[in-house]
């Protein structure tokens, strides 16, 4: 089995349904569809049962959080890679996984576009069309990746480990920072539009400074105190230095500085 697509959802019976249905609408048809269910109150339990006879496999019961969800979801996946398409996201056309899997997928980690879903006004996200991942350090830290746009093989997280339940809202960001940040596991891209996120969820209107806090206690954990300060270092002076917007507006000297960090970086990381 190719992929196994996993939704989480707690009381979120309108979403869920968006979602099921744009699953069950995929021309692609070498999936499992997993659903897991926090325990909701709101009849979502009516609509999985509505579709059960479709979801390969389906829980309805008590978690501690998001990530103890996705676990579950990974625990019961059968396929090569997992895909996690959360209650109220869909799928950005009924091709979608056909469109990937046109490609010749083989890497451990495989994105696409996003479409961000700002309050009813959809923006197409092809960040990762030409991003470099051969240091991929730096920009995991300063910025995110969205797990949407992702598909992760499945045995990543047996290699990495599962989610971390103890964090919030940062925990598949931990997951990408350690095996490709880290570890430098291959990144293939694809040029298909994979979803569209509803940005309502908790990541995006928790906070800045809640992620923040987050990222640098995984930071702190996972490298050396030499490497993470100079990380954190670099991501305060490009949030708040007037010499990095100078550097921002002239291309050539703006190339050498990006070159110069990743060097910088390389080195440090060979120290680990």
């Amino acid at each position: 089995m190719k992929v196994s697509i996993v939704t989480i959802n707690w009381n979120n019976k309108i979403g869920l349904e968006q979602t099921i249905n744009s699953v069950l609408s995929q021309t692609f048809t070498d999936y499992e569809f997993i659903v897991i269910d926090g325990a909701s109150t709101d009849g979502s339990d009516d609509v999985i049962e509505a579709n059960k006879d479709r979801i390969d496999y389906w829980v309805a019961e008590s978690d501690s959080g998001i990530y103890n969800a996705m676990n579950k979801g990974i625990y019961a996946a059968q396929g090569e890679y997992c895909y996690f398409l959360n209650s109220g996201d869909v799928f950005a056309s009924n091709n979608v996984l056909s469109d990937i899997f046109k490609h010749d997928v083989k890497e451990n980690f495989v994105c696409g576009n996003i479409i961000w879903d700002e309050k009813g006004k959809l923006r197409k996200d092809d960040s990762y069309k030409n991003r470099d991942w051969l240091f991929s350090l730096y920009d995991i830290y300063s910025g995110f990746l969205c797990h949407q746009a992702f598909l992760v093989k499945r045995e990543m997280f047996d290699a990495y480990g599962y989610y971390d339940e103890t964090l919030r809202i940062m925990s598949d960001w931990k997951h990408f920072l350690i095996a490709i940040g880290i570890h430098g596991e291959k990144v293939q891209y694809v040029d298909v539009d994979i979803a569209i996120y509803n940005t309502d969820g908790l990541s995006s209107t928790i906070g800045g400074k809640a992620i923040l806090a987050e990222k640098r206690k995984v930071a702190q954990e996972e490298l050396s105190d030499q490497v993470y300060k100079e990380v954190d270092r670099l991501y305060y002076l490009s949030r708040n230095g007037f010499v990095v917007d100078f550097v921002h507006s002239k291309k050539w000297i703006h190339f050498l500085f990006k070159v110069f960090l990743k060097i910088c970086l390389t080195l440090r990381l060979t120290k680990l």
